[in-house]
């Protein structure tokens, strides 16, 4: 597991964990997690949880794609940057590994959870959380080229 906890620079109360692992079908993914913080006041996460159409995983077996129109991921270099049409939302350091499967699989699986996450959580820790199917949210987020506008 490969991890990366860096909260974006605009909001410090929100935590971010990338990884790869298998895909359902057996096939290396890119994982993003998206948390608040342990000791962090409260965040708008549960509000992006509506705006962003992810569904419980709890909710049914499948994990359904979110469209670009709402939000894609962009990859800069040595960067993931999840967009939505107002701009980037996020964005956090990933790995070259990462985002191979990320080209590869032409989608990250993004992953967000409206309970708190110690930052420096580990991989058992991380599983753990995932389990808590009362409180994670999920979304498949297409790779899109983000064009900036001048």
């Amino acid at each position: 597991m490969n991890d990366s906890n860096t909260p974006p620079p605009s909001d410090s109360r929100i935590g971010l964990t990338a990884w790869t692992a298998p895909n359902p079908f057996g096939e290396p993914a890119a994982y993003l997690l998206v948390h608040p913080l342990v000791g962090a006041p409260g965040t708008v996460l549960s509000e992006a949880v509506d705006e962003l159409g992810l569904k419980r995983i709890d909710e049914s077996g499948d994990i359904l794609p979110i469209g670009t129109d709402t939000l894609y991921a962009s990859l800069r270099g040595m960067q993931v940057e999840l967009c939505t049409a107002d701009g980037v939302w996020l964005s956090l350091p990933v790995t070259d590994d990462w985002t191979g499967n990320a080209i590869g699989r032409r989608y990250i699986v993004l992953a967000l959870g409206t309970t708190p996450l110690a930052d420096d959580a580990d991989a058992e820790a991380i599983s753990a959380y995932l389990a808590d199917r009362e409180s994670v949210y999920a979304g498949l987020v297409k790779i899109r080229m983000r064009i900036e506008q001048n």
